[in-house]
């Protein structure tokens, strides 16, 4: 029963890799910029960009009507010293719109630069955004004007 061992390893390794993020490779062409580069004074004062999936988009920019299940809101981050947004993101922030009320509606990811789902659904992203639900200055958690 010695040949088992391999497989076994194999099997257990299988699954180890946790969640994906839940906006494409593709983002940077596929996903409309709806705030340009600017400070942040949350998310370790990086230089933040708001791009949103086509699904979101009207809900983001119009704030009439509700972000269907599914939809992305990503907020990629740039080294502080990264004045124009113009280099490679150090990572991102992203919300998904769920179909249940948990989370403010929504599944939160903070993700790496190498595309690693670094937290899912942490507190800190729900606590922050809380007071974001309501216009002018947030919609439905967004927290940022567009």
């Amino acid at each position: 029963m010695r040949w088992l061992s391999p497989l076994i390893v194999l099997a257990a390794s299988c699954g180890d890799e946790g969640p994906s993020p839940v906006f494409p490779e593709s983002w940077a062409s596929s996903y409309t910029e709806v705030r340009n580069c600017r400070s942040s004074g949350d998310h370790e004062l990086n230089k933040v960009r708001v791009l949103v999936d086509a699904a979101a988009l009207a809900p983001y920019m119009t704030r009439a009507q509700p972000f269907p299940v599914g939809s992305v809101v990503l907020k990629a981050e740039y080294d502080f010293a990264d004045g124009n947004c113009s280099g490679p993101p150090v990572g991102w922030t992203v919300m998904q719109k769920a179909g249940t009320p948990e989370n403010l509606g929504w599944v939160w990811q903070k993700v790496d630069a190498g595309r690693g789902v670094e937290s899912e659904n942490d507190p800190q992203c729900v606590q922050c955004h809380t007071d974001c639900g309501v216009a002018p200055d947030g919609y439905d958690g967004t927290c940022t004007v567009p």
